[in-house]
Order: C-alpha cells, then structure tokens, then sequence
C-alpha cells in the first residue's frame, strides 16, 4: 500500500551522491528504497534515517525484509550499505517494527 500513493514520498541522507535512499508509509506500512545511481560501479553509503519521518523514536530499531533478495537485516538510525550493479543495484526493505527501542529499558 506505501509504494501506492504519490504524497507519502520521504528522503533520506546518505554520504555517497551516488546512493539515494527514500521512505514511503502509509498507516503501518512501511518501505524504505536505497539505490546505487552509478550503473557501473560498487557504491558504498552510510544511510541516515530520519526516524520522526518513519513515524518512529530516534533510537527504535528495524527488523527490514529486502524483497529483493529475501534477506533480512537489523537497522537502526545509521545503517551501512554497499550496492552492486548486475548483482545487488538496490535495496526494497519492507519495514517491520518488532523491537521498539535499541538500549531501552530491560523488563525484570
């Protein structure tokens, strides 16, 4: 449902011009697209979520499903990634929100 509407589009910083990244929510659905620009060569980037514009606290941590591999990862506000073109040009992570917060209270 994110990828479907045109107003809910949000970008991301990253440190590499030729890696962008962007986010797309509605309700709890949640996508977060990171693309290699450069068809030619490896791009690695430092992607920096801004996390209010996922709807989520600073340090809330993600459990992401790239659909395009079938991978899963961890993320939190900074997250490495290195793309290849002909191989892995780009990430489509379908966000899911299982742990609320990264070093947050531990129940006793």
């Amino acid at each position: 449902p994110a990828l479907q509407r045109l107003r809910n589009l949000r970008f991301h910083r990253t440190d590499n011009d030729h890696v962008l990244a962007y986010s797309k929510s509605t309700g709890p659905d949640t996508v977060i697209v990171v693309v290699n620009l450069d068809p030619h060569h490896t791009q690695e980037a430092t992607v920096s979520l801004d996390m209010p514009q996922l709807g989520l606290d600073w340090n809330a941590a993600l459990s992401v499903h790239d659909e395009l591999t079938g991978e899963t990862y961890h993320w939190g506000r900074t997250n490495y990634v290195r793309l290849t073109p002909g191989r892995t040009p780009a990430h489509v992570l379908h966000v899911g929100r299982s742990t609320p917060q990264i070093g947050g209270p531990s129940a006793p």
